[in-house]
């Protein structure tokens, strides 16, 4: 089956001065199975190497804000991933899908429409929606109710991963410099994906009234 692959790429500077230059460890607490122990820049690229399987068929739609720094993020989310998947061997395409930094009604619908396109039928869907606007977030999630829906899509993993960073001097060109960076012992991942089958159910969920509706809702939770 295609897999179709889509990564939020970050702004900011994830490289430099304080920062591990062979990235992180991300834990992964609820599923151990995709947990990664290698160390990444970019979080969905670890747990990918638990994902995708020899000569799959994947497409990895990069989504990014058009910025100096998400540019650079991007080609070390490719070139991460493209040496992680030496020892995979799945066939790997790139695309992008870049927008301004701006999150005006028009700029919003050009980026679901542009995310739309990118879909193909019967496919698996894996996302991180860690990084980019707060408007990005429910716009991903219309995309995977609109490829389930229309595109038979199976919708496999929603990633969104955290690290609480701090403040540390280094010594930058024989000065010292205050820069944020990851604690490493607060980078961790998770799977979000029950969320979208939440609001699958209570979009299909019928009930004459709110009284009833929470009690159905209670009584699936306890399942």
């Amino acid at each position: 089956m295609k897999k179709i692959v889509f990564a939020t790429i970050p702004m900011q500077e994830i490289e430099g001065a304080g920062w591990d230059q062979d990235g992180y460890v991300y834990r992964f607490e609820e599923n151990k199975d995709l947990e990664c122990r290698t160390k990444v820049h970019i979080p969905v690229n670890g747990v990918l190497t638990n994902l995708l399987k020899k000569d799959d068929d994947v497409k990895v739609v990069r989504i990014y804000v058009d910025t100096k720094n998400s540019l650079r993020n991007a080609e070390i989310q490719k070139e991460e991933l493209e040496c992680l998947n030496k020892n995979i061997g799945a066939k790997l395409i790139f695309e992008d899908i870049s927008t301004e930094f701006d999150e005006t009604s028009s700029t919003v619908e050009q980026r679901f429409k542009k995310l739309i396109e990118k879909l193909e039928d019967n496919c698996e869907i894996i996302l991180d929606m860690t990084y980019g606007s707060k408007t990005l977030v429910p716009v991903l999630f219309y995309v995977l109710g609109f490829a389930e829906k229309f595109f038979n899509a199976d919708i496999k993993n929603i990633l969104y991963d955290k690290a609480r960073f701090e403040k540390c001097q280094v010594e930058v060109d024989g000065k010292m410099k205050e820069v944020s960076t990851p604690n490493p012992e607060s980078c961790e991942i998770f799977d979000i994906t029950p969320l979208f089958y939440l609001n699958s159910l209570t979009s299909i969920m019928e009930a004459p009234d709110g009284k009833t509706a929470l009690a159905r809702l209670d009584k699936f939770f306890a399942l």
